[in-house]
């Protein structure tokens, strides 16, 4: 189990490497006319955003990475294969930035080369954890304390947590601080799952295993400290979006961690709010489609719904980092059940 000290150090560099830089690196992204361009369909609202300065993503994403490779010191067998997705889907969201950027609109990749490139990631990594010794085929099955061995079906069912979570963040980065608020309260949570799974696990002393799951502690703990110190620009009223370049880094690496952990089962539970987001867009789409332009919501993803409804921007996003703390809770209760 990694100790205290192991922990706050890169949680402490993490805030320290993405804090410091912030303002230089949002002068920088003004200089370039790296800025946002608000769709005209959204809440009348967000047009005021228009001109943030976006793919801020990068800053959070380089404190996030030096903090990590400072922090882990051996267990780098689990790190490195998340550290890897982590950086695809930021360089895959940096390209549908820099094309939105480009032509100063809010259409960047096409949807099916988006689609085409999540799934290419997605699916090296599926591959890369079922054939893992560390990882495996296996899932764990909440409440009933047994494990599922999902043989060759681990690599579809994988593929669709990976590429859902991330289209699950993307959709939830609607609102200033609302995906890096959240993403902190999960990244909390899994510097906790961590810590604890060695002895959860009953390893003894400090064996390979109980390394590598510790490097995965310090891990989320680096990128706990690095989304804190992007809240410090990020929070309402924002002075820098992320971006795609950080909202489809964030889905890819927290899905990873709920695969790496065996426990994707309590993704949905943990990542409430983007299993929000995703099925309010779902219900919105179908019933447009299926009762003829009507709509159930005011506007989807369901966070724009509470905005419309009159419910001011930064208590919606309170409200969701508090839901997602106690869905953690309860997702840290029934992992230590």
């Amino acid at each position: 189990m990694a100790s205290v000290h192991k922990l706050l150090l890169p949680l402490l560099l993490g805030f320290l490497f993405t804090a410091l830089p912030g303002p230089a690196v949002i002068r920088f992204l003004k200089r370039m006319d790296f800025r946002q361009t608000e769709r005209r369909e959204g809440p009348q609202s967000h047009l005021d955003k228009n001109g943030t300065p976006t793919m801020g993503g990068v800053f959070l994403l380089l404190g996030w990475l030096l903090a990590a490779l400072i922090g882990v010191r051996e267990g780098f067998s689990l790190v490195l294969p998340v550290l890897l997705v982590m950086v695809l889907c930021g360089l895959m969201g940096f390209l549908d930035d820099f094309i939105k950027i480009s032509t100063g609109t809010s259409m960047g990749l096409l949807p099916y080369q988006k689609v085409l490139l999540q799934f290419v990631i997605s699916l090296l990594a599926a591959a890369w954890l079922y054939r893992s010794q560390g990882v495996g085929s296996v899932i764990t099955l909440p409440f009933s304390g047994k494990s599922w061995d999902m043989g060759g079906f681990y690599i579809p069912f994988a593929l669709f947590v990976l590429m859902g979570t991330m289209n699950g963040v993307n959709l939830t980065d609607g609102l200033d601080g609302l995906a890096a608020g959240t993403s902190l309260v999960i990244q909390l949570s899994y510097v906790i799952l961590f810590a604890l799974l060695p002895l959860l696990a009953g390893f003894g002393g400090w064996t390979s295993e109980s390394a590598d799951y510790s490097g995965m502690a310090i891990f989320a703990a680096a990128g706990a400290g690095a989304l804190m110190g992007f809240l410090l620009f990020n929070a309402y009223p924002a002075r820098v979006f992320m971006g795609d370049t950080g909202s489809l880094a964030l889905g890819g690496t927290i899905a990873m961690e709920a695969l790496v952990l065996k426990s994707p089962l309590l993704l949905p539970l943990m990542g409430i709010p983007f299993v929000l987001s995703a099925v309010s867009v779902m219900i919105q789409v179908g019933s447009y489609k299926l009762r003829k332009g009507k709509r159930v919501f005011k506007m989807a993803p369901l966070h724009h719904h509470f905005e419309l409804l009159g419910v001011a921007e930064p208590r919606i996003t309170a409200l969701y980092m508090l839901l997602t703390g106690a869905c953690c809770a309860l997702s840290i209760y029934i992992f230590t059940k």
